[in-house]
């Protein structure tokens, strides 16, 4: 079996990739993984080579993919996405699972939020993402799944990410409109919804927020990387092949708390 994960020279990305290998410390490192895995990168070549040693460590093989998706032209960019699949099978295999990992998140408060910042969060994550989305639906045979990261955001949004929350509210709704598209073939399209993933310095770089996410989630303390990504390797696996069309949620419980 073989993955395609954009955005995957770190934080999350790099996460799913090891999880679809193996290596996750849930159901990837029960044997659910077991995907070679094309580690997609757009300028952090250092991070996806250690994104690939993880993958390596877990017994898979990694292959390096390189491609810059924001680009204007439409014909360019259909292009751009047909070579970066090809890279992947070209240095793999085809494959059979695609994760849509890569998107900016970018703040904008809403006096600032004119046309140019609007037009700057479609060109750089919706577009490609729904560009790459189509080119691998068309590709992948019976059996084959495209797993989208969306948020929570796109069910709620947070002040100064507006554009960021219209984008992934958008994805949520267009895996379930392809997902119908194309289940005839056999093929699947779920989406998971991230709630406010840990890492390293968030506590310190963002104590406030951190404290409001804990006091509203049920758990009382954000999601890990791994518990994202495990739940993508279960999705992309056979067994979870009834599922399409939907957006699981890994949010520690935030969405389950009273809204007044």
């Amino acid at each position: 079996m073989t993955a395609l994960v954009t955005g995957a020279s770190g934080g999350l990305g790099r996460a799913i990739a090891t999880a679809l290998a193996g290596g996750g410390k849930g159901v990837g490192g029960n044997g659910v993984g077991g995907h070679d895995v094309g580690v997609h990168y757009r300028g952090d070549r250092a991070g996806a080579e250690t994104t690939a040693g993880s993958v390596e460590a877990a017994g898979r093989r990694a292959a390096l993919l390189h491609a810059d998706l924001d680009i204007a032209g439409a014909t360019d960019l259909d292009r751009a996405c047909e070579a970066l699949l090809d890279s992947c099978a070209a240095e793999l295999a085809p494959p059979e699972v695609v994760v849509l990992n890569a998107f900016p998140q970018h703040h904008v408060g809403w006096s600032e939020l004119d046309t140019p910042a609007w037009d700057a969060m479609h060109q750089a994550g919706l577009r490609p993402t729904t560009a790459l989305l189509h080119r691998a639906l068309a590709r992948l045979r019976a059996g084959g799944v495209v797993v989208v990261v969306g948020s929570i955001e796109g069910l709620r949004a947070t002040p100064g990410h507006t554009p960021y929350a219209v984008a992934k509210a958008a994805l949520h709704h267009l895996t379930a409109a392809a997902a119908h598209e194309v289940g005839a073939r056999g093929v699947r399209v779920v989406a998971v919804a991230p709630g406010l993933v840990d890492r390293p310095g968030l506590r310190e770089a963002w104590p406030e927020g951190v404290a409001r996410w804990e006091a509203a989630s049920a758990l009382g303390r954000p999601v890990t990387p791994e518990e994202v990504a495990d739940t993508v390797a279960f999705l992309a696996s056979p067994g979870a092949s009834g599922i399409t069309g939907t957006t699981v949620t890994i949010d520690a419980g935030w969405s389950a708390g009273p809204a007044w």
